[in-house]
C-alpha cells in the first residue's frame, strides 16, 4: 500500500544523504523506464494481464506499460498535481489513479478516461478496489474517505469522522468492512452501507496521539497490523477493534506492514533500517533483517514466504522470512526506492520498482 508521494519522499529524504554509496553500483535491472520527469511514487501490476503495469509520478502523469517495451503504451494525463497512487481493479478492466490534486481518475485498459471521480477537497493518499466488484475506495488529506461505483461514478458512501488526513485504508473482513487510518492517531472500522464507525482504535494513548504510519488488513483473516511514528507495531481484531498484541522491535517510524498469504507471518519495515518478521501464532519476533538505511515498503511474493523490501539506500532486497536470510540485493536505482509491485506472467515473475531517481525499473526474478 502503497500515502504516499509526499510522505514517502519525505521519509526517504530524511536519511538519503547518509545512505548514499561512495561509488556507482551495478545496474541489475532488465529494464530502466525513463518516461517520468519526477519521482515515481506508485506502481501497480494488472492482475488479469500481468504483462501490463502502471506507474504514477510527481510529474502529474501516470503511464501504462507493457513488459519488455521501452516506451509506455499510454500516458494518462489530466491530474494537476502528483499522481500519488495507482491501482487496477481485480478483473484488470480498470486502472484508478489518485492525485494530490484531490481527483481520482479511472481509465480503461487502452488508456482512455472512463470517469473522473470528484468529491474530496484535498490530495488523494491512496486508492483501493474491492476484490469482487467495481467499487473503488480512496482516502484524502481532507480527513475523509470516499467510495464510488464504477463506471457510473456514483458516490456510494462518504466516511467522515477522522480529524486529520486519512493516510491509509482499504477493505477488511473479506470486503464486508472498510478500514481507515489517520494522522489523528486512530484506526476506524466502518459499516460501508451505513457509513458509520463500528470501532475506533487509538494507536497510542488519546492524550498523546501519534500518526499512524502504515496499515495492513489481512487478506483473509479478521486482523490488521499497523505502525506509528515512534516505532510501535500493533495487531488488532478487525471485527471488534480489540488490540491483540504489541510487537516491540522498531526504534523509529514504521513505514511498511504486510501479511504473508501462505504462512502465519507478517513483515514490518521502519526508518531504523529494520525489516522485522513476526510469527502470528505467538506474536513473537522471528527475525530482524538489517538494512543500511530506512525501509520504505515490504511486499510478499504471492504464495511464498519470500518478501521484498525497498530502501532509502537505493536498493531492493529479497528475504526468506523462514530463515531471515537475504537471498538477493537488486541494485541500479540512484536514489531512494519508493514503491514495489510483483507481476506473475506465465513466462516468469518480475518485480517493478519506482524511485526518487525519476525512473521505474523491472527486475527478473529467479526464485
Amino acid at each position: 500500500m502503497e500515502d504516499y508521494g509526499q510522505d514517502k519522499a519525505g521519509a526517504a529524504g530524511a536519511s538519503a544523504d547518509a545512505a548514499a554509496p561512495s561509488e556507482p553500483v551495478e545496474d541489475l535491472s532488465v529494464q530502466c523506464l525513463r518516461a517520468h520527469t519526477s519521482a515515481v511514487f506508485a506502481v501497480a501490476v494488472n492482475p488479469a494481464q500481468p504483462h501490463v503495469f502502471a506507474t504514477g509520478g510527481g510529474d502529474d502523469v501516470a503511464h501504462l506499460w507493457r513488459l519488455g517495451s521501452e516506451a509506455p503504451v499510454a500516458a494518462l494525463r489530466g491530474h494537476t498535481d502528483s499522481v500519488s497512487s495507482v491501482g487496477f481493479s481485480a478483473d484488470g478492466s480498470y486502472l484508478a489513479t489518485g492525485g494530490l490534486d484531490g481527483a481520482v481518475r479511472v481509465w480503461a485498459a487502452d488508456g482512455s478516461l472512463v470517469v473522473l471521480l470528484e468529491g474530496p477537497t484535498q490530495g488523494i493518499n491512496w486508492v483501493c478496489w474491492h476484490a469482487r466488484g467495481h467499487v473503488l475506495l480512496a482516502g484524502s488529506e481532507d480527513a475523509t474517505a470516499w467510495m464510488w461505483k464504477v463506471p457510473e461514478g456514483a458516490v456510494m458512501q462518504i466516511f467522515s469522522a477522522h480529524s486529520a488526513s486519512v493516510s491509509y485504508g482499504g477493505f477488511a473482513n473479506g470486503g464486508r468492512s472498510v478500514i481507515t487510518a489517520s494522522e489523528d492517531g486512530t484506526i476506524r472500522l466502518w459499516n460501508p452501507r451505513a457509513g458509520t464507525v463500528e470501532h475506533c482504535t487509538h494507536a497510542s494513548p488519546p492524550h498523546e496521539p501519534e500518526a499512524v504510519t502504515c496499515l495492513a488488513p489481512h487478506p483473509s483473516q479478521a486482523v490488521y497490523l499497523f505502525g506509528v511514528e515512534s516505532g510501535a507495531v500493533k495487531i488488532a481484531h478487525a471485527e471488534s477493534g480489540k488490540l491483540l498484541a504489541s510487537l516491540p522491535a522498531h526504534e523509529d517510524s514504521v513505514e511498511a506492514a504486510s501479511f504473508c498469504e501462505c504462512m502465519p507471518l507478517a513483515a514490518t519495515g521502519g526508518m531504523d533500517g529494520k525489516l522485522c518478521i513476526w510469527d502470528l501464532n505467538t506474536y513473537g519476533l522471528r527475525h530482524t533483517c538489517l538494512h543500511g538505511a530506512g525501509v520504505i515498503e515490504a511486499v510478499w511474493r504471492r504464495g511464498s514466504p519470500l518478501v521484498f523490501s525497498c530502501t532509502v539506500s537505493k536498493e531492493v532486497r529479497l528475504w526468506d522470512a523462514r530463515s531471515g536470510a537475504c537471498l538477493n540485493t537488486l541494485t541500479g536505482h540512484t536514489d531512494a526506492v519508493l514503491c514495489l509491485a510483483v507481476g506473475y506472467p506465465e513466462a516468469g515473475a518480475y518485480l517493478v520498482s519506482g524511485s526518487d531517481d525519476n525512473t521505474a525499473r523491472v527486475w527478473a526474478l529467479d526464485v
